[in-house]
């Protein structure tokens, strides 16, 4: 009977010897960025005011109740001292024109001033700016295209992680880096991306080729940069 007992216990041995077990599931990477942000260019909502005379940008966003800042990136204006008399300023998201009413202490007020953060980032390829960011003819652009020839070298314009590489329908080839204090820069239209989505990449690094994907009718770069996911007017980063 003991020897019974032993070989049985023997075959129970062997038996669970042989089984196999499931490796353990390979750990989830982390989803850095599910869906892009981005949207095709769309109609622009808001009307044009025509600056009279005695107007100040400051007075014209106060008028409106727009952040000069916002006013100032959408309307390419560096430095608001600069407005002259018929130009014609955009006002985003306003449904009709407003009189801007000119107050003498105006003259003795000091207004916020525009911030520009020149330096943070780098031009990502050289080249012409063809669209500018803000409304042109009508569309609303929330980032600049810069034109240069195919395959020529696309730079990351500040160091961070690749968020997002993929194809998105307007924008062809794309890529997202997300740098520190939530600001994300947009490279798209690449004729190849060549970085993948969790890499790291510094300032400078080549990260893509000048494409004409997407919705580009020459070769040429896409580039937003984003604050919170915010379209941001890159002059005003740019160097």
């Amino acid at each position: 009977m003991r020897i019974i007992f032993i070989v049985l216990l023997s075959l129970v041995w062997l038996v669970a010897g042989c089984r196999t077990y499931p490796e353990p599931s390979p750990e989830k990477k982390e989803v850095l960025f599910r869906e892009s942000p981005l949207v095709p260019e769309a109609k622009a909502q808001g009307v044009y005011h025509t600056v009279k005379r005695g107007e100040t940008l400051w007075r014209i966003a106060r008028t409106y109740g727009i952040d000069l800042q916002t006013l100032a990136e959408t309307n390419n204006i560096i430095d608001p001292t600069q407005i002259k008399v018929d130009q014609k300023i955009f006002i985003p998201g306003a449904t009709s024109l407003k009189k801007v009413i000119i107050e003498d202490k105006d003259s003795f007020y000091s207004p916020p001033t525009i911030i520009k953060r020149k330096g943070e980032f780098i031009w990502p390829v050289e080249g012409e700016v063809v669209i500018r960011f803000g409304v042109q003819e009508g569309l609303r652009h929330e980032g600049i295209e810069i034109a240069a020839p195919l395959g020529t070298p696309v730079k990351a314009a500040q160091s961070g992680v690749v968020v997002f590489e993929g194809n998105l329908k307007g924008y062809g080839n794309l890529l997202i880096i997300k740098h520190e204090n939530d600001f994300k820069t947009v490279y798209a239209y690449n004729q190849v991306n060549l970085v993948s989505a969790g890499s790291k990449v510094k300032q400078g690094e080549i990260i893509a080729k000048v494409g004409n994907t997407g919705r580009a009718s020459s070769p040429r770069l896409h580039f937003q940069i984003r604050d919170k996911d915010q379209a941001r007017n890159p002059i005003f980063f740019l160097p």
